[in-house]
């Protein structure tokens, strides 16, 4: 029981600034994403379109790992809950102050270490016979085309690829009305894993569906958001606009 083994111990005992309820559903978060991931580990397409999205941060992180280790732990631990321990919506699990960056560094190398010295087979076949929420399967549901094209990118051999434009009648447009009338936004602090679209998120989209803007830019997508849900949700958005989505995140795969 490798994976809980490390819920229990490594991750338990660096979180011990966190109170133990909230360490529990942090611990919960990553369990769901590891197991999500390793269960249906060897469906290259699955696997890679959720690594993608890791890639160039993972090349930042210490120790060396052989591949796939950095991203895994990237994937389903630093981009998990545990953003929000380390944001300043820290105060939704009543802490004074967030998780330094040095922590979250310790954090992030112990799990590397840690998942290098498993068998890989062996976490698979524990993630598959453990009872976990799927959280990658029901961001695809949720946003099919987003998926489809960020599956295509993640698996490209060739140095472009390009598509059918959506049908006119599948486009989201706005109506003039729309246009003219400042959108009603809640305000919200958002931190690297919320769901939420903040103010300057909602305020961009709109001006890039309506064709102020060009397109909508980031230089990578934990910019973007550390949930990987959230990340679909915006290019969602801009595929069915037939706007682009502009990020100059690096492959090192050469894909």
């Amino acid at each position: 029981m490798m994976i809980q083994k490390y819920l229990d111990s490594l991750l338990n005992e660096g979180l011990e600034e966190v109170r133990f309820r909230f360490r529990q559903r942090i611990a919960e978060d990553i369990k769901n994403r590891l197991c999500s991931l390793l269960a249906r580990w060897e469906e290259e397409e699955y696997r890679e379109t959720i690594l993608f999205t890791t890639k160039e941060e993972a090349l930042f992180y210490e120790p060396y790992a052989e591949k796939g280790i950095r991203e895994l732990v990237v994937a389903g631990i630093r981009n998990s809950m545990l953003e929000v321990a380390a944001s300043v919506n820290c105060k939704d699990f009543k802490m004074p102050e967030p998780l330094s960056d040095k922590k979250i560094r310790e954090l992030t190398a112990e799990a590397i270490r840690y998942f290098s010295d498993c068998e890989l087979r062996a976490l698979i076949q524990e993630a598959q016979n453990t009872v976990y929420e799927d959280v990658y399967e029901a961001a695809k549901c949720k946003y099919p085309l987003a998926w489809t094209v960020l599956s295509k990118i993640a698996l490209l051999e060739e140095s472009e690829w390009g598509f059918d434009k959506i049908q006119e009648e599948k486009k989201r447009v706005l109506t003039e009305e729309e246009m003219r009338t400042e959108p009603k936004i809640q305000k919200v602090i958002c931190d690297g894993f919320t769901l939420e679209f903040d103010e300057y998120l909602e305020e961009t989209i709109r001006e890039v569906v309506g064709g102020k803007q060009d397109a909508f830019y980031v230089d990578s997508f934990k910019a973007l958001s550390r949930n990987i849900e959230k990340v679909l949700h915006v290019i969602q958005i801009l595929l069915e606009s037939d706007r682009a989505f502009v990020i100059c995140n690096s492959n090192p795969t050469g894909k």
